[in-house]
């Protein structure tokens, strides 16, 4: 019987795929996504038996009883270490177990005799400066609600301006890092003063059939394995959720302080708090 798992593009490397294959016998069948709010909607109309979602997913989607209770002895997986992997919207983490982790930053190509760069998000407003959201909307949605910018990624440059203006990414570090596999000149930085928190997890939707749950145990120990566990995010410059896989990942991302920052940085760090926006509480 093959397993169908829901996952933000990229997280699931072919090697992965075949290991289980190889070790279980059994084929996982992977379907991805690129925006939040269409996976959730793919989680309300299609079967899915694992799927791979952010915390901002797992709020809408406990708040529609669409997640089913882990069913594995939280025990029984391996430890989390980082306090803030408890986070707002299931702090038990009753339906949702962590992989991964990473933070919001700001990016842009360096211009020549240009001095002046965003190193806060009060400098963002400047009208020198073209905002490039997210593809993903309901990210987006939550970075204009949160530093009150504007919406459109036109800038307001003065008429008589003749510079263009900086196009100015911010994205997760995670998308920005990869960006800057095919542009080595591009500049990725965390705002001086804090950033947001994305914290990437495992859950089970609730079945819409009769399902294997004895397979999805068994999937989801092979899931949270650190050597598993370390492929995905090394090929996706995401954060470790515990020592041991964290070890296991690629030693240059262990020494990147974008993907692991000071600890004093961390704790100045936040989640989107969605329960305060009525935009999305009152789905």
């Amino acid at each position: 019987m093959s397993l169908h798992l829901l996952v933000p593009e990229g997280h699931l490397p072919e090697t992965l795929l075949s290991d289980y294959r190889t070790r279980l016998g059994e084929e996982l069948l992977a379907f991805f996504y690129k925006d939040e709010n269409s996976a959730v909607e793919q989680i309300k109309r299609q079967d899915f038996d694992i799927v791979a979602i952010t915390d901002r997913m797992a709020f809408l989607l406990i708040g529609q009883g669409l997640l089913a209770r882990l069913p594995v002895e939280k025990k029984l997986l391996p430890p989390i270490d980082h306090k803030f992997l408890f986070h707002y919207y299931d702090q038990a983490n009753t339906y949702c177990w962590p992989y991964g982790w990473t933070l919001l930053g700001i990016s842009w190509i360096p211009r020549p005799h240009l001095k002046n760069y965003p190193l806060r998000w009060s400098d963002l407003a400047a009208s020198t400066y073209e905002i490039v959201y997210p593809l993903d909307s309901l990210l987006k949605a939550m970075i204009i609600h949160s530093l009150s910018l504007r919406s459109s990624v036109k800038s307001s440059l003065p008429l008589n301006n003749p510079s263009p203006a900086l196009a100015v990414y911010v994205d997760t570090v995670s998308e920005l890092l990869k960006k800057t596999e095919k542009e080595s000149n591009r500049v990725v930085v965390l705002p001086k003063d804090y950033s947001w928190i994305t914290l990437y997890h495992w859950a089970v939707p609730i079945p819409k059939k009769e399902m294997n749950f004895d397979k999805i145990k068994e999937c989801l120990f092979f899931l949270c394995n650190p050597q598993q566990q370390a492929a995905i995010l090394s090929c996706n410059w995401i954060g470790a959720v515990s020592m041991e896989t964290y070890m296991k990942t690629a030693e240059n991302q262990r020494k990147s302080s974008l993907i692991y920052p000071p600890a004093h940085y961390l704790n100045l760090c936040r989640f989107f708090r969605m329960d305060r926006y009525p935009l999305f509480s009152s789905r």
